[in-house]
């Protein structure tokens, strides 16, 4: 889905519409997502967008636009990218100065990195602990390099520096910055900006929010704080967690509270909780059991905020709560239905100068 610039939203099946065409009047569309793992985007520029996921084989694919068609690769059998683990997420490090990075799980658990700089060259994590099956994945990238998030069969933070062409620098952050154990329910978040700038949001067992830094803004080494305390609310059981920056600086957290509502955490000068309301019934929407939840910051600052709401219609609101604005994208648009089955992550949002742009997988798929 995306806005046009009259604030009118349209929508395309990437699949199709990434197709190729291999006779007139056929079109072999790209692959279809598996509905169990995970999607993530990287946006840059005025419409630059790539889109990551796993086909039903496993197969790692990504979709891109520069601005007009859609074409698509599959990084599996372009050079040899190891297979997707069925419930695998997806992680992107963002765009900066011409690089990417994407993360995903690999079928024997191991961390598999692509990136790109120039070109792409891939990695294969076999020397840090694997990742605990069914759990978040997290990535960011800042002036430093480019960094990784996951928790081990222990329940133990990780974070994996950039590698690919040489071994990869592992820190076992729950041991070094004396966190505290996550709940084994909790989604996870990171973002970087800066030289050295990190942040990585998960909820401790008892559900509050918490927020790991490091490196650069702690005098080379982590901290951590507990939010509840600073105006965070208390996280919902199992909730997702999405953050983003304004470029330069902490943007805010996307996360649901214990009555399921939509919050948006904001850090301007202190932390505020602000409550995501409709437009027309003057209720809050109340999110779906199995939704996930994604976020961007436009460069004018203002939040937005993609989810599912209790009746399956992808919402989608626009902050902050002085000027926020709400839209009801599957009524609307006559959207086909969000998959109910996927795990985590079936929802991206980027915000590019072109407006915000937002993805979902569906399991009816239209041709």
């Amino acid at each position: 889905m995306a806005q046009r610039p009259d604030g009118s939203f349209s929508w395309a099946n990437l699949n199709i519409v990434a197709g190729r065409r291999i006779e007139p009047g056929i079109i072999r569309p790209a692959p279809f997502p598996a509905l169990t793992g995970g999607l993530s985007v990287i946006a840059w520029g005025v419409d630059s967008r790539r889109v990551y996921y796993a086909d039903t084989d496993g197969a790692v694919v990504e979709l891109g636009c520069n601005g007009k068609g859609w074409e698509y690769r599959n990084f599996t059998s372009e050079f040899a990218a190891p297979a997707a683990a069925w419930n695998s997420p997806f992680a992107a490090g963002g765009w900066r100065s011409g690089k990417m990075s994407v993360y995903y799980v690999t079928e024997n658990r191991e961390l598999a990195i692509l990136l790109f700089d120039s070109g792409w060259q891939l990695g294969v994590d076999s020397w840090h602990p694997r990742a605990a099956p069914g759990r978040p994945l997290a990535a960011l990238q800042n002036g430093r390099g480019r960094f990784a998030y996951y928790f081990d069969d222990d329940n133990h933070l990780r974070e994996v520096e950039e590698f690919g062409t040489r071994k990869a620098q592992g820190t076992d952050l729950t041991d070094f910055a004396k966190l505290r154990p996550a709940s084994l329910l909790s989604g996870m978040a990171a973002v970087g900006w800066g030289e050295d700038s990190r942040r990585i949001y998960f909820g401790d067992a008892q559900d509050n929010l918490m927020e790991a830094i490091g490196y650069g803004d702690s005098g080379n080494r982590w901290s951590s704080q507990d939010l509840g305390g600073l105006g965070a609310k208390r996280l919902d059981g199992g909730s997702p967690l999405a953050a983003a920056t304004t470029g330069d600086a902490l943007g805010g957290v996307a996360m649901w509270c214990q009555q399921s509502k939509p919050i948006w955490l904001a850090r301007e000068g202190g932390w505020s909780s602000e409550e995501i309301y409709t437009t027309e019934e003057g209720v809050r929407p109340v999110v779906s059991a199995n939704s996930s939840v994604a976020c961007a910051v436009s460069a004018s600052r203002q939040p937005w905020v993609a989810f599912v709401s209790e009746d399956d219609h992808l919402c989608l609101w626009r902050g902050p709560e002085r000027d926020w604005s709400w839209w009801d994208l599957t009524a609307e648009l006559g959207l086909p239905p969000v998959a109910r089955v996927a795990a985590q992550g079936p929802l991206a949002l980027a915000h590019t100068e072109g407006g915000p742009r937002v993805y979902y997988l569906t399991d009816e798929p239209e041709f």
